[in-house]
């Protein structure tokens, strides 16, 4: 049976959802106004794995990501760069979503914009004002923490806790330090909406309630994002949902621990400056790669960044891929693997088939006895690199159904962790075109047209023919 551990409960416990053989699970998504890093993959991996392995079990599962597109970073960043908030966000959500798909990491189900749900934000905001926990000041509405006397159960900061780190909300005219914005008032050439209490916009914590709320009805059974999230943003979420419905927000609560890099395994972070970008670890190996790299350590733990790391999980990809590439295409699995396929999740069946089927039935409850562990995808790889050595030893010796047994094994566990069933082709060749093309593009623009020309020939060589368009 699936175990999971919730960060509230400090323990992994079995897995029950709210309704039979359905999941509502929500993942904080990225605020978007920049290039993405690699600290926006793991969540994003990670939540996807956990996501498939339930619909694998037999769950419907209802997934919602949202996206941020109105913040601080938000406003600044496009100040800037003297363009609009919609432009900037418009610009690299696409760049996220076309980085998430290169990861192979499915779409949600629903992706909700803040910017999209304002009128469920202020209903909330509303409902926590009549019920006496949203008070206002010359700067905005504010949540009264004193008024939730759970606040705390998740991160273990209570509203007594002295957590200056986190106090980025000042102003002298809040009850409480740890009071949080629901409502920011305007400043002069913000993006703003109008609302009661006056136009401005919404806090951070109150969208993901709100977007939520709108399609999971305020209770979801599980919700995930990275630890940094942990407080004060999901802490403030359970305070502001279940103060406004007075049921429990989230049946499970997940969390990814912090990627570090370097010698010293330093916390990662763009505030640190030491951030890697996604693109750049898609040029050293593929995205598949980082994908699996990303797998290889559990959810829960620090995931060490180092470039060799993404060279080894190549490595480990090609031999998988050599394996799968040997064998047979077709064939019928065998009848033994069929009645495993369909009992196996629950009851991990050990079937004692006789030859290569029972080796297979053995590498399959490995692996789900690994997936039932709280997602632990390390030993799942583990169960799966162990039963291509037994396909490799044993592949003189198989039949066609053997073949085809071993085919399917390989197929579902690849579709539980995501990762594709062929290679990668193209992968750095295409980057490093895309930079060549970008460059001759610059050329031009300066009328440097000798190497411009230069650039253009040189493509044509290895077979790239390039058709200028007609400056308008």
């Amino acid at each position: 049976m699936l175990e999971l551990y919730s960060t509230d409960r400090r323990a992994k416990t079995p897995f029950v959802s709210l309704e039979p053989r359905r999941v509502k699970m929500y993942v904080c998504g990225p605020t978007v106004y920049d290039h993405c890093h690699i600290g926006h993959a793991r969540p994003a991996v990670v939540f996807d794995v956990i996501r498939r392995y339930l619909e694998y079990a037999g769950y419907a599962v209802t997934f919602l990501s949202n996206i941020t597109d109105i913040d601080d970073k938000i406003i600044n960043r496009a100040a800037d760069l003297g363009i609009s908030c919609a432009a900037l966000t418009a610009k690299y959500q696409a760049e996220y979503e076309a980085d998430m798909a290169a990861l192979n990491v499915r779409a949600p189900s629903i992706r909700p914009k803040a910017t999209e749900h304002i009128g469920e934000m202020l209903d909330l905001i509303k409902t926590l004002e009549q019920k006496g926990a949203a008070y206002q000041t010359s700067r905005g509405v504010w949540f009264d923490v004193t008024k939730f006397p759970a606040y705390g159960k998740l991160s273990g900061k209570t509203a007594d806790t002295d957590d200056t780190e986190h106090r980025v909300e000042i102003d002298p005219e809040k009850r409480h330090p740890q009071d949080f914005a629901l409502w920011k008032f305007a400043k002069a050439g913000e993006p703003q909406w109008e609302s009661p209490w006056g136009a401005g916009r919404p806090g951070w914590h109150i969208e993901c309630s709100a977007m939520s709320g709108k399609y999971c009805n305020m209770q979801l059974d599980i919700h995930g994002g990275g630890a940094d999230l942990i407080f004060p943003h999901h802490e403030n979420e359970i305070a502001q949902s279940e103060t406004a419905s007075g049921k429990p927000f989230a049946q499970y609560w997940l969390h990814n621990g912090f990627i570090t890099i370097g010698n010293d395994e330093t916390k990662m972070g763009k505030s640190k400056g030491n951030a890697f970008g996604l693109r750049e670890a898609f040029n050293l190996c593929g995205a598949a790669a980082v994908r699996f790299w990303i797998l290889g350590t559990h959810y829960r733990m620090p995931l060490l960044y180092k470039p060799e790391l993404l060279t080894s999980a190549q490595n480990s990809l090609d031999r998988l891929y050599t394996c799968w590439e040997s064998l047979p295409i077709d064939g019928k699995p065998s009848p033994e693997w069929t009645a495993w396929d369909k009992a196996a999740i629950d009851e991990k069946l050990t079937l004692n088939s006789a030859g290569f089927v029972g080796a297979t039935i053995a590498a399959g409850n490995k692996f789900i006895a690994a997936m039932n562990d709280d997602g632990n995808t390390p030993q799942a790889l583990a169960a799966l690199f162990a039963f291509i050595k037994t396909v490799n030893v044993e592949r003189e010796k198989m039949t066609p159904t053997d073949g085809a047994t071993a085919r399917e094994m390989l197929r579902q566990m690849l579709g539980v962790l995501g990762l594709p069933e062929q290679r990668e082709t193209g992968g750095k060749e295409a980057v490093y075109l895309q930079i060549l093309v970008d460059l001759r593009d610059e050329a031009r623009a300066q009328k440097n047209f000798a190497l411009s020309d230069a650039i253009r020939d040189k493509l044509a060589v290895a077979g790239v023919e390039l058709k200028d368009k007609a400056a308008r």
